[in-house]
């Protein structure tokens, strides 16, 4: 064996301290799950935006004669559907995404767990 490959191999070990802090961060990895796991929240949250978005345009109409101007109303109006239709599409695509981001997240647990003890 060469001096080269000695040292190599003596640069690849893992100290003590180390494979024990590792340990333990591989076993606390259900602990992540309460970050990832996290889209409920967000379907809600939008589905009450648009009764808002819903309910502020009949209600602006509805009061146009008597404080706003009918044609801004409109408009604003109109641009407030627009905005909350792309920020459902876009709930939906984070929703879509979550869905991966979880599934990736419970490969990569039962592939640790394989070989480590996650808690």
């Amino acid at each position: 064996m060469k001096l080269k490959q000695i040292i190599e191999n003596l640069d690849n070990k893992v100290e003590r301290s180390e494979r024990a802090a590792f340990l333990q961060e591989v076993s606390l990895f259900n602990e992540y799950g309460k970050i990832i796991y996290r889209t409920d929240g967000m379907r809600e949250a939008a589905e009450k935006i648009s009764k808002i978005v819903e309910n502020a345009e009949r209600i602006a109409l509805q009061e146009t004669d008597e404080w706003f101007d009918d044609v801004t109303v409109k408009r604003n109006m109109k641009s407030l559907r627009t905005n909350n239709e792309s920020f459902k599409k876009t709930v939906a695509e984070v929703a879509k995404l979550q869905q991966r981001l979880e599934a990736l997240y419970e490969e990569m647990g039962g592939t640790l767990g394989r070989y480590y003890e996650i808690h």
